[in-house]
């Protein structure tokens, strides 16, 4: 004899909810309904980048910033490392 096992909903805290037939046939239909999201083709993507090209051309270097970003986290591995190997090498 078999027995068939209720529908169950796990949430992300790992709490287990148990799921009506009806609302699982529901919950069933909408994922298999689902459509997956539209997907830009290359020539969307050129025509983003042309019309964004020089948008903050007048602003603050972007590429500035991110190699300030780059050198201060290169000190800090830098640092990391030299603590490490303190320790370690005692």
């Amino acid at each position: 004899m078999s027995t068939t096992q209720a529908a169950q909903l796990i949430t992300p805290q790992g709490k287990i909810l148990p799921l009506p037939p009806e609302l699982y046939e529901t919950i069933l239909k909408l994922i298999e309904e689902r459509k997956p999201a539209p997907q830009a083709t290359r020539a969307d993507v050129l025509t983003l980048i042309e019309e964004t090209r020089g948008k903050y051309a007048n602003g603050p270097s972007l590429i500035d910033a991110l190699l300030a970003e780059r050198t201060a986290e290169r000190e800090r591995e830098a640092r990391r490392d030299q603590e490490r190997a303190e320790r370690f090498f005692k």
